[in-house]
C-alpha cells in the first residue's frame, strides 16, 4: 500500500482534484485534514471521505477553546468516523509542549488514534514535540515537515528519543538528502510519506525521494507501510 499522511482539499474543494494529484504519484490512501482555522471545518473533511473509499478522515481542532475542543474531538472519532487528530500549535497559539495539548492527547490514547504535529521553531520545535511524546507514549505522533529545515538534527534527536515519533516528510521531502538522513539515523520504520496536497505535488515529493538512494523495503516503508500501520489499515 502506498499514503500520504497529509494532505488538504483544494480552493474548490474538490475531492476529484485532490484524488488526481495523488494517482500522479502513485498515492493509494489519504489522509485528509481542514484547513487551519479557529474553528476548523471537519465536517467539510467528513464529507469528502464519502466520496472515496481512499481518504482518511482527520480532524484538526483547538485546545484553547477547552472542553469545546474536547468534546468535538471525540464526537468526531466516535461518531463521525475520522481516524485522528492534527494540532497546530503556531497558527492556534500555544506551545505544543504545554498542558493544554494534554486532554486531547489522552483522549487520542482512548480512541487509540495517532495525531498528527506542526513542526518548526518554537512555539512547535522538535524538542518541545518530544516532551509532549514523552508525556503520552501510547500516542503515535508524526511530526509533521520532520523539523524542516532548520531543525531537522533535533528532529532526528526526538525520533530516538522517543519511540512513540514518526518524522513526516511534508515540505522535508524536497530534499533527499535530508530524508535519507532520516532514514539512516531513525531507521526506515520511523519515516512516513506526507505531501501537504494540493498546495506542494504529491509527484514531485515521490520522485524525490526514490531519488534519496533508500533500499527497497526502506521505500515501501517511508511511502505506505508505516502509515497503514500507525492507522491500522487493514
Amino acid at each position: 500500500m502506498t499514503g500520504d499522511f497529509e494532505a488538504y482539499l483544494g480552493s474548490d474543494g474538490s475531492v476529484a482534484e485532490l484524488l488526481k494529484l495523488e494517482d500522479d504519484a502513485g498515492i493509494e490512501m489519504v489522509v485528509l485534514m481542514p484547513a487551519i482555522e479557529t474553528r476548523p471545518a471537519n465536517e467539510l473533511v467528513i464529507q469528502a471521505s464519502k466520496e472515496s473509499e481512499r481518504i482518511i478522515p482527520c480532524a484538526c481542532v483547538n485546545p484553547n477553546l477547552g472542553q469545546e475542543a474536547y468534546d468535538e474531538f471525540e464526537r468526531l472519532v466516535r461518531d463521525r468516523g475520522m481516524k485522528g487528530l492534527k494540532l497546530m500549535s503556531p497558527r492556534h497559539g500555544y506551545l505544543i509542549s504545554s498542558e493544554v495539548c494534554d486532554p486531547l492527547m489522552e483522549m487520542a490514547a482512548s480512541l487509540d488514534v495517532p495525531v498528527t504535529v506542526h513542526s518548526q521553531g518554537t512555539p512547535a520545535h522538535p524538542l518541545e514535540i518530544a516532551e509532549l511524546a514523552g508525556r503520552h507514549p501510547h500516542v503515535p505522533i508524526i511530526m509533521d515537515h520532520m523539523g524542516h529545515r532548520y531543525w531537522v538534527e533535533q528532529a532526528i534527536q526526538a525520533a530516538l528519543l522517543r519511540d512513540n515519533i514518526f518524522l513526516g516528510t511534508t515540505i522535508a521531502s524536497f530534499e533527499p538528502g535530508t530524508i535519507a538522513r532520516a532514514v539512516a539515523e531513525a531507521g526506515a520504520e520511523r519515516v512516513v510519506f506526507g505531501s501537504n496536497a494540493p498546495t506542494a505535488y504529491p509527484d514531485l515529493a515521490v520522485e524525490s525521494i526514490r531519488r534519496a538512494g533508500l533500499e527497497d523495503r526502506a521505500l515501501e516503508l517511508v511511502l505506505g507501510d508505516n502509515l497503514a500501520r500507525i492507522y491500522k489499515l487493514g
